[in-house]
């Protein structure tokens, strides 16, 4: 049969795949919904849900074990109670049915009682406009006023007598339900915690809801119908006072990091998992009675991170070790998200933003690692090469070598430059020569004429006058040893020669311990006439000197320089000095002047030169390289810059602008090429062909693990994350406190006393508190300004009985001393800048008392009276 079908396809295969398309339309459409609907965060929160119900559970069985005795006696009081009041329910009922009938009575007495007053009001009215008019034309109402009044008194004494009855019998029935509403406020008293907890389980535990409810809860969660109140839901906190940048502006963040860290704030989870776990030390951190609420604070402004995530991978959690990386991958198919530039720190670095905040202070509470980065930061000199504007230098941590002919000799110099660990284990100097890019023969030889040529320009033109070691200079080492133990030497020294002994520059303790050098082999280092006049007055030789003065006898002085001139480096005395080839030295010259002529001419010019202008020219060449300056003062490069690279905002330096090299086994983050650079500082040059004057000349300064971590949270510290006002703790308080701090630590004050419960260690060593140097926690609020001034610029005695003693500070000016006096102030809340004189009154009945308290307690067997010293010293 003929088909008049004008269509192309069957229509019945059409149909066919329509259905087909249909069904699976239909099944992607409810793999999106069931996708779109089973979040990351939903499962954690279900299985918080199941822990909160379990350890609520927990908590009300210990509650009602708790209150268990006590319980029982207090509902057996209330059952006592409900029995007499019970017994007593005619006399209840009678005074309820009179309190009915008088309030019934008053109701209806005062609608009389207002009906009245409205008449007298309206016929008030009247005779005031009598008087007024005095119309004598007019009825006179004044006989219906009286009238009325006299009305309205009678119907108010009837109401106030049943306000009187109504009042009395309220009080008969207050007084039969007070010991009753006693007994179950007792009770109910002692089991406050367990209704808490009940009413929370209710909540929480679908068994304890009612039939209705278990309804609601289910609904509330269900695809479309959660938009109203669902229970799993992403929490969010928005913390106004702290934004990200987004380009033309910022905007504030958003952490929805408490959608799975759902117990961070509670400490009934403090023993449970991640990511249900309670954050650390919650007096410090999160809840609203700390000084970091989550409401406030958040949780990226410490820990970074997108915020905005709601999954273990786009959160962009960072791992702690290779070890947690593989753990994640396994775990959680954990990657890095590429391009987000801000992930989240490594648990061991989140001090770092604690900085952002506290930019005043390298003694933060609660950020020991931080405090230690910064401090090394300006012990190891790094803001000295590298420029930190956020964190700036104190001055120069190395010596002054302007006078380096008065007090060392050539040959001790060019072997020190060449390998300084092998004098002093444990040395702050680094090693500029023999590193990893420096192996070949060629460097090697490169290096020494180096080394020649730094010494020879350091002694330039200057003549030997290093003194002598003779007896003249010298005293009793013995002695000279207590004198070091007992003065106060150790408050920034120490001397000790085996590397295993010495105090690890780990805890803040050790670094005071360390602001001075190690102060073994000066025999082999310094004559004793230099010594000897060095420790008599420090500021003499080296006005920028941070050593003080300690007043010492010229006996003491000779004792000591004895005791310290004792200890020497054998090796190192016996070691070769490094000495300088010609041909080398050539090739430098003419490497240098390349840099800045065409090679013909670079060695023509070089051909002119005397050895003395070619070691001199390569010297001033080599510490202008290397930097040396950026330690030490030395002639010509006094107004010299910093030569590294400025950190002012490395923590923020995106990934790539970080040169790994040819390095593919390191780890591409910030943080991982800090650590290898702290740890080998030119490994970045490994298999790289590049000119001598070309490679990496960071020194190596033989940072542990633990320092590098330090130095390394430290750097990242240093970023450009900002926040509001309102949360930068630096801001509230007055400048000289930053400036005050600095100076404290600049001058090591911890290292002797105690100040803002840091430091102090020299009192361990010495002893007794009593006999080392005083706390100073109070001394803003104890101590007359201008007294304290007075001593610190010339210390006088106070306690004859103890060794120790107050240095004078003379490199420190009035300006320091008074930012130092307001800082101490400050840390005490000491807002009165300076005192009038105390006025005695010899003849009060005080002064007598307190002469009388001093006879009975001898205080002048220890403490001066006036100008009279101690009896027992």
């Amino acid at each position: 049969m003929f088909k008049n079908d004008e269509r192309y396809w069957d229509i019945n295969l059409l149909n066919k795949w329509f259905g087909i398309s249909s069904l699976i339309f239909l099944f992607c459409m409810v793999w999106m919904f069931i996708d779109d609907n089973d979040d990351e965060f939903k499962i954690y929160q279900k299985k918080f849900r199941e822990l909160e119900i379990d350890i609520t559970q927990n908590k009300l069985d210990k509650e009602l074990e708790a209150v268990k005795d006590s319980r029982k006696e207090f509902e057996k009081r209330l059952a006592g109670a409900q029995e007499k009041y019970s017994s007593r329910a005619n006399e209840v009922a009678s005074i309820e049915k009179a309190l009915s009938d008088f309030q019934a009575k008053f109701y209806k007495a005062n609608m009389n009682y207002q009906g009245q007053k409205a008449i007298v009001d309206e016929i008030k009215f009247l005779v005031e406009s009598e008087n007024v008019h005095e119309s004598s034309h007019a009825k006179g109402h004044r006989g219906d006023y009286d009238k009325a009044l006299e009305e309205l008194d009678k119907l108010q004494l009837k109401k106030e007598n049943y306000e009187i009855e109504i009042k009395d019998n309220e009080e008969k029935l207050k007084a039969l339900n007070n010991e009753l509403k006693k007994s179950q406020d007792e009770r109910d008293f002692i089991l406050r915690d367990v209704k808490i907890a009940d009413g929370k389980l209710i909540s929480l535990d679908r068994s304890r809801m009612s039939f209705l409810n278990k309804i609601g809860d289910i609904v509330r969660d269900l695809p479309i119908l959660d938009f109203m109140d669902p229970y799993y839901k992403v929490n969010q906190i928005v913390v106004k006072d702290v934004h990200y940048d987004v380009n033309f502006t910022t905007m504030p963040v958003v952490d929805r990091c408490t959608s799975c860290h759902l117990g961070i704030n509670n400490p009934d989870f403090i023993d449970t998992e991640q990511p249900f776990t309670t954050h650390p030390d919650l007096a410090l951190y999160l809840t609203s009675s700390s000084p970091h609420p989550l409401e406030s604070f958040g949780c990226t402004s410490c820990h970074a991170g997108r915020s905005r995530g709601t999954s273990f991978v786009s959160s962009a959690h960072t791992p702690n070790s290779p070890e947690q990386k593989h753990e994640w991958k396994q775990k959680f198919d954990w990657e890095k998200i590429h391009h987000w530039m801000q992930p989240m720190l490594p648990k061991k670095y989140t001090e770092a933003n604690c900085f952002k905040c506290h930019m005043n202070t390298s003694d933060l509470a609660g950020a020991e690692k931080l405090n230690m980065g910064l401090t090394l930061v300006d012990k190891a000199g790094c803001n000295g090469c590298h420029v930190a504007a956020n964190w700036p230098s104190s001055g120069k941590t190395g010596p002054d070598l302007r006078k380096i002919n008065k007090k060392l000799n050539p040959d001790w110099v060019a072997k020190w430059i060449q390998n300084p660990r092998s004098f002093r284990h444990n040395t702050r100097m680094p090693s500029i020569f023999g590193q990893n890019n420096q192996t070949t023969e060629r460097m090697a030889r490169r290096n020494i004429n180096e080394i020649a040529s730094i010494t020879h320009y350091l002694f330039n033109n200057k003549s030997l006058d290093n003194g002598r070691t003779t007896t003249r200079y010298l005293g009793n080492p013995l002695n000279g040893e207590k004198i070091f133990q007992t003065v106060g030497c150790m408050g920034c020294h120490i001397s000790e020669i085996d590397a295993s002994l010495a105090p690890p520059p780990t805890t803040f303790s050790n670094l005071t311990k360390l602001q001075g050098p190690n102060l073994i082999g000066m025999g082999s280092k310094v004559s004793a006439e230099w010594l000897y006049n060095w420790l008599k007055d420090p500021h003499d030789f080296m006005a920028s000197t941070r050593m003080p003065n300690l007043r010492l006898s010229e006996q003491e002085a000779k004792d000591l320089t004895a005791y310290l001139l004792d200890s020497k480096i054998y090796d190192f005395d016996k070691s070769d000095t490094p000495e300088m080839d010609p041909a080398v030295l050539d090739e430098l010259t003419v490497d240098w002047l390349q840099k800045m002529n065409p090679e013909k001419f670079a060695i023509a010019k070089a051909s002119k030169m005397s050895t003395k202008e070619k070691l001199t020219f390569v010297g001033e060449k080599s510490i202008r390289h290397y930097g040396c300056f950026g330690c030490h003062n030395i002639d010509g490069f006094m107004d010299a810059k910093p030569i590294g690279t400025e950190i002012t905002y490395q923590g923020s330096k995106t990934i790539d602008k970080y040169d790994f090299g040819l390095f593919h086994d390191i780890e591409h983050t910030n943080f991982a090429w800090i650590e290898n650079k702290l740890r080998t500082p030119r490994i970045y040059d490994r298999g790289k062909e590049s000119d001598p004057l070309d490679l990496l000349k960071m020194p190596n300064f033989y940072f542990t693990e633990d320092e590098i971590q330090a130095i390394t949270t430290a750097i990242l510290a240093f970023n450009t994350d900002r926040v509001g006002e309102k949360l930068l703790a630096h801001e509230k308080l007055p400048e000289y406190n930053e400036e005050g701090h600095r100076l404290v630590k600049k001058y090591n004050c911890q290292g002797c006393h105690l100040i803002e419960n840091r430091g102090g260690q020299l009192v361990e060593q010495i002893g007794p508190a009593e006999y080392g140097p005083p706390n100073l926690n109070t001394e803003g609020k104890k101590v007359n300004p201008n007294w304290l001034l007075s001593f610190f610029k010339d210390p006088i005695t106070i306690r004859p009985n103890i060794q120790v003693r107050m240095p004078s500070f003379h490199q420190i000016n009035d300006k320091e001393w008074d930012t130092i006096i307001k800082y101490f102030q400050s840390i005490d809340d000491e807002n009165i800048g300076y005192r009038s004189d105390h006025i005695v009154n010899e003849k009060s009945v005080e002064f007598h008392a307190g002469k009388k308290l001093h006879e009975i307690g001898a205080c002048n067997n220890c403490h001066f009276y006036g100008t009279e010293f101690p009896k027992q010293t």
